[in-house]
C-alpha cells in the first residue's frame, strides 16, 4: 500500500507541474543543450522575470523563470511562471516536473506547490 501511495504522490506532483507550465507554448520550442541566448530568442524576451542560481558538485545551475504570456511577472507567484533549467550555461530541461526532480537530486529548493 505504501508503494502505491508514493507512486501516486509522485505522479500528482509531476502532473501539477505539467499543468502549471502547459499554458506556455514557448516551452515546446526549447531544445536541450541550447545556450542562454537561444533561450532568450525562443522565450521572446532578453531576460527572465526571475532567476535563481546554485553551485552544486561543480555544476552551475541557473533557474530562469518566465511569466506565461498574459500572466503576471510576480516573484511571489513563481508557480504561475515557466521555469527553464540550465546547467553550465546549457538547457538541461524545463517545466515544473523537471525542476522539481533536479532540485531533489541536487539539493536545492524550489517554491512548493500550493
Amino acid at each position: 500500500m505504501h508503494k502505491h501511495f508514493l507512486t501516486r504522490s509522485i505522479l500528482l506532483v509531476l502532473l501539477l507541474g505539467a499543468v502549471t507550465a502547459c499554458g506556455d507554448s514557448r516551452l515546446g520550442d526549447l531544445t536541450e543543450g541550447i545556450d542562454r541566448d537561444s533561450v532568450a530568442v525562443v522565450m521572446g524576451v532578453a531576460d527572465p522575470d526571475h532567476q535563481e542560481n546554485y553551485l552544486n558538485r561543480g555544476v552551475f545551475w541557473e533557474i530562469l523563470y518566465y511569466a506565461v504570456p498574459g500572466g503576471v511577472a510576480d516573484t511571489a507567484a513563481l508557480r504561475q511562471m515557466s521555469p527553464v533549467v540550465l546547467t553550465d550555461g546549457k538547457v538541461a530541461g524545463w517545466g515544473w516536473g523537471f525542476l522539481e526532480e533536479a532540485a531533489v537530486d541536487n539539493g536545492f529548493a524550489v517554491q512548493p506547490a500550493k
